[in-house]
């Protein structure tokens, strides 16, 4: 597992925020974490009443992210370079990588190095505070 504690992946494999306790964030993915285990899909994902659409769809993101990096950080030995040299879906479908900032041209690439890029830029776009605010209410 190496590859989750290099220099370059030890940002991306952490979780994004620590929501405070007792926060209107926290509340929220609280709800959530409940809903969830209740087997009902849709009740899971209905906005709360009295509650903001954007900031219910970010503290889920958010959580949804984490929860990706905890289960990738579970499997990341068994898909190294070596055993995993292309990024696809079976035979019929590769995954090339492009940002269309970095890296504008879709390049081949391992599929650790493809998660290492994915999980890199949605960090980078949670990150982004005019795209995920950190601040209550904004």
């Amino acid at each position: 597992m190496s590859f989750l504690f290099s220099s370059r992946s030890s940002k991306t494999f952490k979780p994004k925020k620590n929501i405070p306790e007792g926060s209107h964030q926290y509340e929220l993915l609280k709800h959530a974490e409940a809903t969830l285990g209740s087997g009902n899909l849709r009740q899971a994902v209905m906005l709360p009443e009295g509650e903001d659409l954007n900031e219910w769809i970010a503290v889920n993101t958010v959580d949804f992210f984490n929860q990706i990096n905890m289960l990738y950080g579970t499997i990341t030995e068994f898909c190294t370079e070596a055993s995993c040299p292309v990024m696809s879906a079976g035979p019929r479908y590769e995954y090339h990588w492009a940002d269309g900032t970095n890296i504008k041209k879709p390049i081949k690439c391992s599929a650790p190095k493809y998660i290492d890029y994915l999980m890199t830029w949605v960090q980078d776009q949670l990150d982004d505070e005019t795209l995920f605010p950190s601040k209550i209410g904004v």
